[in-house]
Parts: structure tokens; C-alpha cells; sequence
């Protein structure tokens, strides 16, 4: 093969390459605005670092109820720890299962989250924060 063969293949191949790369690019998620006190589904949160993922984690099953985890060693977690598996809900300050929790994210410019017992429970909160 001559120089000018291997440098016309070359550039095809530089070629082919960015046009495949853009075909992956474009499938990738688009980035998610996380905003504060958005509702967020329970599988899309791991309990044990109490952070939101943005996309679905390993359900862990304990006594009929399922909660999340993000790696083997936070499924193990759930499995052997009540700790893990229950917060304190901020407005009442009650203890909340995870599992049953009503999840919100706790601000746009980070993953953290709050547990709630109940939907209600978050608006009364909410409307609290506001009257400060």
C-alpha cells in the first residue's frame, strides 16, 4: 500500500469513528434538572447514602418491602441493618421506613434527599420553609 492509500484510509476511518461516536452521544440521557422538593421515585434513590441516582437501582427485598440500593455492599446494608432502613421525617421529626417514604430531593445544587411519611407531610414542611 502506497502513502497516499494509508493516509485516504486514515481519514476515512477518523471519519467513520465521529460519525459513530456521535450516534452513542446522541443516545446518552440528557441531563436532568434537579430541583428542590421535586418528588423523586423510591428506585431512584439509594437509602443507604440517602442520594438521589437519577436512575434505577438494585431493589432489596426485607420482610415484604422493597428499598435501594446502589451497590452490593448497600443492599447488604439494608438486608442487615434497620438503621439503614428508616429516616427521621424533617417536619415531625417521626421515624419514616424508606420504603413507604415519600422521597423529595433537598436542593437543585445537590443529589441529597429528604424522607417524608406522607405527601402531606412534605407540603406542610414546604409551606414552612417559604414563611421563613
Amino acid at each position: 500500500m502506497d502513502k497516499q492509500s494509508i493516509i485516504s484510509l486514515s481519514i476515512l476511518g477518523i471519519f467513520m469513528l465521529a460519525i459513530i461516536g456521535y450516534q452513542v452521544y446522541r443516545t446518552l440521557p440528557t441531563h436532568q434538572v434537579l430541583e428542590e422538593g421535586r418528588h423523586v421515585e423510591n428506585e431512584l434513590v439509594c437509602m443507604v447514602n440517602d442520594a438521589y441516582m437519577g436512575i434505577a437501582q438494585i431493589p432489596v427485598e426485607v420482610e415484604d418491602k422493597t428499598y435501594y440500593g446502589c451497590c452490593e455492599m448497600c443492599e447488604a446494608k439494608l438486608k442487615d441493618s434497620l438503621h439503614y432502613r428508616y429516616a427521621i421525617d424533617p417536619y415531625t421529626g417521626e421515624k419514616v421506613d424508606k420504603a413507604k417514604a415519600y422521597i423529595v430531593l433537598k436542593s437543585s445544587s445537590d443529589i441529597g434527599i429528604h424522607y417524608f411519611k406522607s405527601e402531606e407531610n412534605y407540603q406542610a414542611y414546604a409551606r414552612k420553609q417559604e414563611g421563613k
